[in-house]
């Protein structure tokens, strides 16, 4: 037979069943579409890692409050914070962290930033007049708030380039901005970082710690949700880590470090971090992905065994008049493969459409990005099902006498 006539002839089979071949195509479809997002999500989260690892800076050391967010803006009013002003002087002494140059805290709250009938949320932070420095945030225009603004609570921020695109027209220096309803003058506007990962660095306000206590977060004890401790190096982190670790542990009169009330992470432990958190999203996504194959295989195995019963005359007659084996194989077996490949491309045109959605809608996390390894995999996936459900009916259709076929009607 012409491979033209086989394929007419395995659309119709499949014509036979149509219900039954649209439930087995939707196991292959969702395996496909799970194969799709598992390696999307794999590459995304890679991705993210990289970029926000990078975003912290290579020779910074981050300590966070025991259970809280590292993001280092908390929404709302949170709990009291573990670390005090005295760590962070601490931490800043050269006597106690050698192998440090600074150490810059932060605290931070999404709230509203107000200007000419304009509102916009953003993340407000405080800290020093080292922070621009330390994390690396350079000023396109004014300047950032000085060694005597700071301890002094002045009424002044420096505002990301995202919030002054959405509040301010003209020259932004100099004009006023409202938050928690007091006015800050703005002095200073940092020079477009864009995201890193899913974060914006362009959107947020800074204004010196004392200030943030006093008009931001009247109503909580003074807290910090973050130091950043710069090494002398990146080579030095680790050395760092160790000795601000140690300082902690002794000045909150702590001896088992499991019962630790901070944490202190590295570019490395943080890169660490979100490949755990891919690595158990990538097992989620492949046992789904082998379910929906494994149930798909075996659903089309069973409607081409359940075809080779029905169909037994037709392969008797067509092996009367010249079929040979291999004929009846390559249909059987052709049948089980548009099966599977259909039900591979619509999954593959399902994952595609799944990861433009999530990277439309799920900001917080890393969005899957479609590659054309995933496409790959995933169709090389939706023909192997083919082969290994249809192989075992197509034999068992070749196998058949033509005697013998018409003897069982």
């Amino acid at each position: 037979m012409k491979t033209r006539d086989l394929i007419v002839a395995a659309f119709r089979g499949l014509g036979r069943h149509r219900l039954h071949a649209g439930l087995n195509v939707i196991g292959v479809l969702a395996g496909a579409a799970s194969v799709v997002l598992l390696i999307g999500v794999t590459h995304a989260i890679g991705k993210v890692s990289k970029t926000e690892a990078a975003g912290l800076g290579s020779n910074l050391v981050v300590v966070y409050p025991a259970g809280v967010s590292a993001s280092g803006v908390q929404v709302g009013l949170g709990t009291a914070s573990t670390l005090s002003s005295d760590d962070v002087r601490a931490l800043g002494d050269p006597g106690q962290v050698p192998d440090a140059v600074a150490a810059v805290p932060t605290a931070g709250i999404r709230s509203n930033v107000s200007a000419s009938q304009r509102m916009w949320q953003t993340d407000v932070l405080g800290s020093t007049e080292s922070f621009a420095s330390v994390r690396g945030y350079a000023l396109s225009e004014g300047r950032f708030f000085n060694g005597a603004e700071a301890p002094s609570g002045a009424s002044v921020v420096v505002l990301g380039r995202a919030v002054v695109d959405a509040l301010l027209s003209g020259d932004p220096v100099g004009q006023l901005v409202r938050i928690n309803n007091h006015p800050f003058k703005v002095i200073g506007v940092f020079a477009s970082r864009g995201f890193s990962g899913s974060y914006n660095q362009d959107d947020l306000a800074v204004m010196p710690m004392q200030t943030l206590w006093a008009d931001v977060l009247p109503r909580t004890e003074p807290r910090i949700d973050q130091v950043f401790v710069e090494a002398t190096s990146p080579a030095a982190t680790t050395l760092v880590k160790s000795q601000v670790t140690n300082t902690l542990l002794q000045r909150h009169h702590i001896t088992n470090p499991a019962l630790a009330d901070f944490q202190v992470r590295t570019q490395h432990d943080l890169v660490a971090s979100a490949e755990r958190v891919g690595t158990v999203m990538q097992w989620m996504l492949a046992v789904v992905a082998a379910i929906a194959l494994l149930t798909g295989g075996i659903g089309i195995m069973s409607l081409m065994l359940g075809s080779v019963s029905e169909r037994t005359y037709e392969i008797g007659i067509r092996r009367a008049v010249g079929a040979s084996r291999g004929n009846i194989l390559a249909q059987f077996l052709l049948e089980s493969l548009l099966l599977a490949c259909l039900g591979g491309l619509t999954g593959i045109a399902v994952g595609i459409g799944v990861s433009s959605f999530m990277s439309q809608v799920v900001t917080d996390l890393p969005a899957p990005v479609v590659t054309v390894a995933a496409v790959v995999v995933a169709a090389a996936f939706a023909v192997v099902i083919g082969v290994a459900a249809g192989i075992h009916p197509a034999m068992r259709a070749a196998r058949l006498q033509p005697v013998e076929a018409v003897r069982r009607l």
